[in-house]
Order: C-alpha cells, then structure tokens, then sequence
C-alpha cells in the first residue's frame, strides 16, 4: 500500500519507484533507498519503513518538507547518487494523547486527517492512538442496555471536551445535539482506523475501565456503582463495581461495538483512575479493578495488551498480571524504577499540552531518546502534543527522532533549507538562537505562562494548571534576534511566513511577560510613572501581536471557529460548536464555577484584542482607581486552587466572569481581518518598533 501513499502524496513521481520488502532475522526495522535502472529502489521491513524511506528520499534529493496541513511540497525529482540506509530501533512509535483529538485536531476533515495519517506513517509511527468514532460506540452500547436515545446523546460531551470524558473526567459537558453529527464521527472514525492499518499501523483503541456515565442512573440501568471524588468542580462519576456482573456486561458491550464500528486492535489505553482517586485505597481494591480491566482486554484475543499510562500504573493495580502483555507510557523516569522490573514502557516527548501557543522544550533530549539508555524494558517511544502551527520545528523533529534522525544540527539545517526554499545561513542562525533560548537543555516539561493569556491578577504565577510558571529561564533577547535573523533570511513559502510569525509571537509575548510585572511593580510601589508607561506598553503589545497573527489564518480565531461551523449540519448545531470551541480556550468549564480557566489558552489574532486585551484593560482601570488609596487590592484569593486564583475568589473576579461569559456568548469574528496584511510586513515594522525594548 506504499504505492498508494505516493500516489496521493506525489503522483507524478509514482512510477519512478520500485518497492521491496524484507524481513531482518534479530527482527530490526530497516529502511534504504538507492538508485536502480533510473529509478529509485525503496527497501523496508515492513509498509511504514518504506513510508520513511520515500519521505527520507524526497527530503534529500526533491527538497521535500512538510506543509502547514502536513501534505507534502517537494521541488524536481531527481535520482541520488548512492544508497542510504538506516534502522528505526524502537519497536513501537506511538503519538497522540487524548486530548490531541479535542484540541487541534478537533475539527480536522478527512482531508486534514489523510494528510496526518501520511505524515505519521513518514516519520515512523506504527501505534497512533485513535479515538474519533468513539462517541458512536459509546451511543450505541447505552442504547444497547435499554436507555432512550436522546438521553444517550445528552451524555455525549461537544467535540471540545469529548477528549476529556474519555478520560472519565466528566460527561455530557455542552452536548451533541443531533445522532447525525455522531454518525459522522463515525464514519470518519472508520475510515481513519482503516487507513492506518492499510498502511501497516496497529491503532491503540479506547479501553474500558469501569466509569460510566451518569444518565445510566438516569436511564434506570441498575448495578452497583462506586461514586468517585469530583474533577475540578464537575459533577462526580461513577465506576461500576468490579463484582458486579454489569462491569463485566457493559465492558463486553462497549468493546463488541468498537470492534463492529471501528475495527479490531491488540493494544487498548485504559486507565482506571487518571483523573480520580480510586474509590478505596486499599491494595485489594486496586489489584481487583486492575483484574477486571485487564480480564476485559484479554478476552479480545491472545495478543491483547493493556496500554496504561505510567502516572496511573500503579504497583497495586497491576498484580498479579502478565507483565508481557502490559505496556506503559512513561512519560517521567518509572522505567527506572526497580518496582517495575519486567515491565514494557514507551518513554515520550511532550509539547503543547492543550495546544498553547508556545514555542517551547528541551530539544536537546529529544535527540537523546530515552530509548537509547540501554535500558531493556524500554520498547518504544512516543511524542505526545495537543497542538498544531505553533512550536512546528520542535514537533516536526521529536516525529523524525523516533525514526532515527538523532542530530538535531544537521536536522534543523535540512528543515529550514527545504521548509524556506532557501540557502541563506541566517535561516539555520535563527534555529540555533532557539535550540540555545526556548529550546534549550533543561527546559520543564512544561511551557511557561503567558501575561497576556493570564488571568489578570497584581502578582503573575501561573497561566493554566501545571505550567512552569511566569519565570522566563533564557534570554528573551536571543528569540527576538531569532525573528530577526528569520527576516533576514528571505524564505519564499507560505511555511516561512508561519514560523516568522510564531516565532516573533513568542518574543514579543517573552517581552509582554516582563513589562506587565513592570506595571505591576508601578502599582506596588505607587510609581505612576512607572505603571502607566507599562500598562500602556503591555497593552500596544496585545495590539500589535492580534494585527501580526491575524496575517496568518492558522493563528486566528475567526479561521478556527469557521472550521467548528463546517462541521455543524445546521444554524443550532454550528452554534453549540462555536460555544464548545470558544469555551474550551478561555473558562473551559463548568460554566457556574470552575479551576480550569484558561487552560487552553491561545495567543490567536482576533482573540487577543477582543478578549485578553479586554480583561486586562479592566484590571488596570481598576488598579488606577485604587491607585492613591491605603486599601491596596490583595495579590491573590484568600483561597488557592492549583497555585492559581479562585475563579470567584474576588469581587473583581466575578466582575471578570461576567465579562467573560458575556464575550462566549456575543463574540463575532471578523472573518474579513484574516490575512488583509503582509506577514513580512508587518513583521518587519514590529522588529524596528521593538528592537529597543530587548
């Protein structure tokens, strides 16, 4: 089926290959290409190598890279001149997280996802995880037990948040409204399911863990259930009793009915208690839930394995079981751990958890995979982003990593000359000031908070739960000579003026960061010079950034909500998707009260002066009124939820929800901004405006 991957990917080149498949005796996965009669001879162990080495072969001789929408744009064909051979040494190469597919990959067509499926079998991946579909399965194992079908489909959370009920976090959070929409997911669902295997993928599939949704004590479906502790101020779920015969019912059900809609697999990702606490804390309980789980996946067959993820791998819960046919994502160093001798992990890479906008990460230990230690129970690894368009470089070259590219010099190097058609140095001199700023050894794991996107608050921590906080640890001057030498370099496509516009995205909100805690510093100590220069600045920032990032269709909200609509099949349908979309990147939810705001915060033209912008100019007006006066307002909430404000902590923090909810509700984009202007141009005038302030 390589033949058909080239077709769509280069037809006019199709018939200037010849294809050989082969199997190694130790079982490594080899791929090569040469040259053989005037052609291009392309040599694999199995489909997805001789995916890799087409795409190796039109990087290196066509001048192949990928686009925005990860197709592929290559130049003339031409023959190399000697055979290049390599080996991928992980035996597994997985991506995706859950919440991958209600974030950037939410409203993706099956055009979007042809072109990732493509993508992902060029650098290697044989395990991709796969959800889309599920919403169908899950429909139809409720109406399988006896519940109407409309309150079925009131169960089924909007595409924004279905990622998360996945993830037994909450259900039926601003709902599917029409059996066609989850038809659609369906049929999407399959087709890309059946395109991986085509191309000699194993899809990791939706495991069963015993939580199910609350409309089944609704629907008068009886058995016994473990209530668990709420997440983040949603409504509690439930986890069927493992001695219940309904555990064992309704996990049968679910998994008959993923095999019907959506095909059959040997990996499946169940993690009982990701999100939640276990019920009861004692080793039985666990070692029990841990039984069941697994008695489930392997009645699917012999070679069924049980994929977890290593924070919910607990010794307890996995007792007793065949370590052979478990697998662990690792994402920290369990693998180390001598608890977990005899155990199979993949160790991964992680970027953009909830598809912020940041250029960010340690490149430096992409390079050096985890997988290279030695260590034997190490079998694979993975990368592990929720977002598109911003951080590509960095995405982009932990996909070819997994697939043997290990020096990320010589990588950046071939990125730059293909992705910007051009030979200029500069191009190469703005990735080594990244690889030595933003992507530089040591980075955490995650990015660090934006003040644009941070909720405004006198003392700036943290922008949504868990990131690295608001102190920047590089010089925020060597990403702004980044986008200088960027423009310097002249690049010719439209993935030039991409990366440009990311990467002086980040340098002016690197600059945004420091010259709000200036104004802040003005508040504290009374310096009316110093505030309200620095509020003005911070503010002509957020200006100036919306007008840059409107240049490109990818870094706006008008483009991204018109892609939520497409999918709606009427008025009311787009609506709710608009509200799933808009709701998602600012309160997130629960609407009422939540701890979740800004999680998924976007740094998008047309969102930055319609709502950040907004929020911000209402604090300061605040701070100025109480400028001169003894009460100071507090630096934080008298409570603390994750290091963070209480969202109605504050009687300006409920002033702010208003205006936030109000903004969800009445926003209108304007579709016409949307690349009016130059990004060259305007970048341009921003580097000269700026320069003096780095």
């Amino acid at each position: 089926m390589i033949k058909s991957l080239i077709s769509r990917r280069s037809p006019e080149f199709v018939e200037n290959f010849l294809f050989e498949t082969f199997e190694e005796e130790d079982g490594r996965n080899i791929f090569s290409y040469e040259p053989c009669d005037g052609k291009v001879l392309l040599k694999g162990t199995d489909t997805v190598c001789l995916a890799v080495a087409y795409y190796r072969f039109m990087r290196d001789c066509c001048g192949a890279y990928f686009t925005a929408d990860h197709s592929l744009a290559y130049g003339e064909f031409s023959l190399p001149t000697e055979k290049s051979e390599s080996e991928i040494k992980a035996k597994y190469r997985t991506c995706f997280e859950y919440t991958t597919f209600s974030c950037s990959a939410c409203w993706w067509s099956w055009e979007r996802w042809e072109n990732e499926i493509d993508f992902m079998a060029m650098n290697g991946i044989n395990m991709p995880l796969a959800t889309v579909g599920t919403e169908a399965v899950w429909m139809k194992t409720m109406t399988d037990l006896g519940m109407k079908e409309g309150l079925a489909l009131a169960s089924i959370s909007g595409p924004s948040f279905w990622s998360w009920q996945l993830s037994d976090c909450f259900d039926g959070y601003l709902p599917q409204t029409k059996k066609e929409s989850i038809d659609n997911r369906l049929e999407l669902g399959r087709k890309i399911t059946d395109r991986e295997k085509e191309l000699g993928m194993t899809p990791v599939m939706q495991g069963f863990t015993g939580f199910i949704f609350r409309t089944f004590i609704q629907g008068k479906i009886r058995a016994r259930m473990n209530k668990s502790e709420e997440w983040c101020l949603f409504p509690s779920q439930y986890q069927l009793a493992v001695r219940d015969t309904m555990f064992h019912k309704v996990g049968s059900l679910f998994y008959k009915n993923q095999e019907l809609l959506l095909g059959e697999s040997n990996f499946y990702l169940a993690d009982p208690f990701l999100n939640h606490p276990p019920a009861k804390r004692n080793s039985a309980f666990l070692a029990g839930v841990g039984t069941a789980v697994f008695k489930l996946i392997s009645s699917r067959g012999e070679d069924s394995v049980w994929v977890i993820h290593s924070s919910c791998a607990k010794p307890e819960l996995l007792l007793g079981l065949p370590k052979e046919r478990i697998l662990i994502i690792d994402n920290g160093e369990l693998y180390q751990d001598s608890d977990y001798e005899g155990y199979s992990f993949i160790v991964g890479t992680q970027c953009n958890s909830g598809d912020v906008t940041a250029i960010h990460g340690d490149i430096a230990a992409v390079s050096a995979n985890k997988f290279s230690s030695g260590n034997a129970s190490v079998c694979g690894v993975g990368t592990f982003s929720d977002g598109a368009f911003s951080n590509e470089a960095f995405r982009q070259y932990s996909y070819a990593a997994m697939s043997g590219d290990g020096n990320i010099d010589e990588w950046l190097a071939q990125y730059v000359k293909n992705r910007y058609s051009t030979d200029n140095e500069a191009a190469y001199e703005a990735m080594m000031l990244l690889k030595n700023s933003c992507w530089q050894g040591g980075q955490p794991a995650r990015e660090h908070a934006s003040a644009i996107c941070t909720r405004p608050t006198t003392l700036l921590r943290h922008t949504s739960i868990g990131d690295s906080g608001s102190e920047i640890d590089y010089n925020i001057s060597d990403v702004f000579a980044a986008a200088k030498k960027l423009l310097e370099a002249d690049g010719k496509t439209y993935e030039y003026e991409l990366d440009l516009c990311d990467v002086l995205r980040q340098a002016l909100s690197d600059l945004a960061n420091s010259v709000c805690k200036k104004a802040l510093d003005g508040y504290k100590t009374k310096d009316v010079e110093l505030f309200e220069k620095n509020t003005n600045l911070f503010l002509t920032i957020i200006e100036d950034l919306d007008r840059l990032l409107l240049t490109k269709k990818e870094f706006s909200l008008p483009y991204h909500l018109s892609l939520a609509r497409e999918l709606g099949n009427d008025d009311d349908e787009k609506q709710n998707y608009e509200i799933n979309l808009l709701s998602q990147i600012t309160i997130f939810g629960p609407v009422k009260d939540n701890v979740l705001y800004d999680c998924c915060w976007k740094e998008w033209g047309g969102m930055l002066s319609s709502f950040y912008a907004l929020r911000w100019r209402a604090f300061f007006e605040q701070l100025a009124a109480s400028f001169k006066k003894f009460r100071r307002i507090p630096e934080k909430t008298k409570h603390q939820v994750f290091d963070r404000d209480v969202y109605l902590g504050s009687e300006f923090g409920g002033a702010l929800s208003r205006i936030e909810k109000e903004w969800i509700a009445t926003y209108a984009p304007d579709n016409d901004a949307v690349g009016k202007e130059s990004t060259v141009d305007v970048a341009k005038e921003l580097v000269s405006k700026y320069g003096a302030n780095f």
